[in-house]
This record gives C-alpha cells, structure tokens and sequence, in this order.
C-alpha cells in the first residue's frame, strides 16, 4: 500500500513542479513540460496485477501534462496558486467562474439517476461473463458495457459539478447529454468531455486551422485523441487493447467524412440521431471492451493472479488449486493460432462437481 500512494506522489510532485516551472523563460517552460511528462513512466512501475491503479496513474499524468501545455499557451503570466490550481485541478480552473456555494440540483438528480445504473451496467458485465462464449455473450457484454461506461461518465461528472459547486466554482461546461447528438460531429466538438475537446482545439486544430489546413487540423486532433487513449491504457491492457481503444478515434474521422457528404445534418431529427447513435454503438466494442478488460479485475480474486497448478491440456474440467499452492502460477495450454492467441482472455476455472468456480482475468498466452 505504502508502494502505491509512493507512486501517486511522484505523480502529483512532477506535477507541482512542473506548475512552479511553467512561467518564465524558455529553459523552465520546457522543463516543466519534460518534468511532467516523464511522470507517465511511474504506472509502468506499477503492480502488473493492478490494471485499474495503472489506468488512474496514466490518466493523472497525462492529466496533468496536458494541463501544464495549456499554462504554457497562456498569453499573460498566471499567478503561483493559480497554476498549482489550474495543473492539479478536475477542471479548467482558469475559465471556471466563481458563484456563491450551493449544490446543484440537475448535478445531483443527474447523480442519482446514473449511479444506480452503473451498478447495473457492472452486473450486466458481470452475468455476460458467464454465459458460454459466442454472439449471445459478446452481445449482453458489450451492451452492459457501454451503459457502465456512458452512465459511469455522466457520475463523475455529476460529482465533479457537485464538489466544486459546493466550494463556490462553476466549472461548466463539462458534459453536455451527448445521447441527444444528432451528428457524430455535434457529439465530439458539442457534447462529449468538452475539457478534452477544448485542449486539442486549442493545441492541436486551431494551430493548424489557422494555417487553412482545416482538414488536416480534424486529422491531427482525432490521431491525437487516439494516442492520448492509447497512452492512458497501455499501461493498465496491455497493447493490444490500448491500440483497439486508439482505433475507435480513428474510425470517427470516416464517420465524420461520410455524414458531411450525405449531408446528415438536414436530416430529420429521428434520423439524424438513428445515424449518429448507431455507428457510435456499431464502433464502441473497440472503446469499451479495453475498458471491461479492466473491470474483469475488479471480480477476479488477488490471489488467483498467483495460483499454480499445472493442468495437463488432457483435463477437460480444471480443478481448482488446492490451498498450499497459492503462490505460485497457473499454466495453461490450449491450441489455436496465433491470431486466436493475441490480447488477453478470462479464464473461468471449476472444481469437479462445478459447484464453484473462479474467474481469472488477464490470461495471456504464450
């Protein structure tokens, strides 16, 4: 435990440093940019066995990152506290407005409204994965998931307009009820985590829009929206899925190409959104399956990441270690190709009369 909060502190001390540094001359500017960055490297450090705090740890950092380049594309200088603020704040303190403390009430109904349903995405995961494999589980999987994810989105959300309502900060907007999109491009530059939306326009698309390379900028602003994703779950899945996640960011730019040619914006409303909800949930199993790799470690047990009991390929029903091999490690073998054997798999494991079982997450082979 020590180990883990020892890791967050790197994080969050590259990250004031990096804040005292971002003013001044050249030299200290790009000090506090490579500071920052290289404290993407502590999840790396991480226990392999804890997918969800190398996930929490990667997005910090490049939290924080990107927070310290928009100080830097500040036109005047910001105060001391301000920067501290602004880097290791939820929300872009800069553009927040002050406003007299209070809860508020579309937050907490939000809150309350979505909270209970990301309980229910998180079981609907949790039951697919005991169907037997095929379309039926993919389905049940992938449909929990993407009500777990959306709806997870929409409580922090709710909670960070809570926390800094009650401390008199209005940070909005935040999140903008992306289902009623009725274009994939109302959903990304309108709707969808406008905090992140704001940073690539600003860094990434204006800069080259500027130039009259709009195109190019659209380009460029969803490459990098891919590799922020890709970096954020590397660490956490491994590369197999942090690219699957990069790619639905990409497959967005012929989404976007495509509903600009057919003119989707005259559509009818019903329509219009048919389209735009439609490929999103065609495309989210490249977005939301990395992320369920993630909570298929929240159900396995701790100690299953260290059993060991080598099961002959012969045993068509695995038993269950016994008690005295707990620190060692499970082998597997299976046939298949090579194709077959990439990503990670979870491995669900009977005693004989299968009246238990035991859910092993992030198997890998070879």
């Amino acid at each position: 435990m020590l180990l883990l909060v020892l890791y967050v502190g790197l994080v969050y001390g590259a990250a004031l440093i990096a804040a005292l540094l971002a003013t001044g001359p050249r030299w200290r500017r790009g000090a506090a940019v490579l500071l920052v960055a290289a404290g993407y490297a502590v999840p790396f450090l991480a226990p392999t066995g804890d997918p969800t705090f190398r996930a929490f740890v990667a997005l910090g950092s490049l939290w924080f990152t990107a927070r310290t380049v928009e100080l830097l594309r500040e036109p005047k200088p910001v105060p001391t506290s301000r920067r501290i603020w602004h880097v290791l704040g939820l929300v872009d303190t800069l553009r927040a407005r002050r406003m007299t403390p209070r809860v508020d009430t579309s937050a907490l109904i939000r809150l309350l409204v979505c909270a209970p349903l990301v309980a229910a995405g998180w079981a609907g995961v949790s039951f697919g994965s005991y169907l037997p494999s095929g379309a039926a589980r993919l389905a049940v999987r992938w449909s929990a998931g993407v009500v777990l994810v959306y709806t997870g989105v929409e409580t922090v959300v709710a909670l960070v307009i809570l926390l800094y309502g009650l401390l008199g900060v209005d940070p909005r907007p935040l999140h903008d009820d992306p289902i009623r999109s009725r274009t994939i491009t109302e959903f990304w530059s309108r709707r969808w985590n406008r905090a992140v939306h704001r940073f690539l326009k600003q860094t990434v698309f204006a800069p080259v829009a500027r130039r009259g390379r709009t195109g190019l900028g659209l380009v460029l602003t969803f490459l990098m929206s891919a590799f922020i994703h890709f970096a954020f779950m590397l660490p956490a899945v491994g590369l197999f899925w942090a690219g699957m996640m990069g790619a639905f960011f990409v497959l967005q730019l012929p989404f976007l190409w495509a509903e600009r040619a057919l003119g989707v914006n005259r559509w009818p409303g019903l329509l219009a959104r048919a389209w735009t909800l439609g490929l999103l949930l065609v495309s989210s199993p490249l977005f939301v399956e990395p992320a369920l790799q993630i909570v298929d470690s929240w159900s396995a047990p701790r100690s299953s990441q260290s059993l060991t009991r080598r099961l002959s390929p012969s045993q068509r029903d695995p038993q269950l270690p016994s008690s005295d091999a707990e620190d060692r490690r499970v082998v597997i073998e299976a046939e298949g190709t090579k194709a077959e054997s990439w990503g990670s798999f979870t491995l669900k494991v009977w005693n004989d009369d299968r009246t238990r079982s035991l859910i092993i997450s992030g198997v890998t082979f070879p």
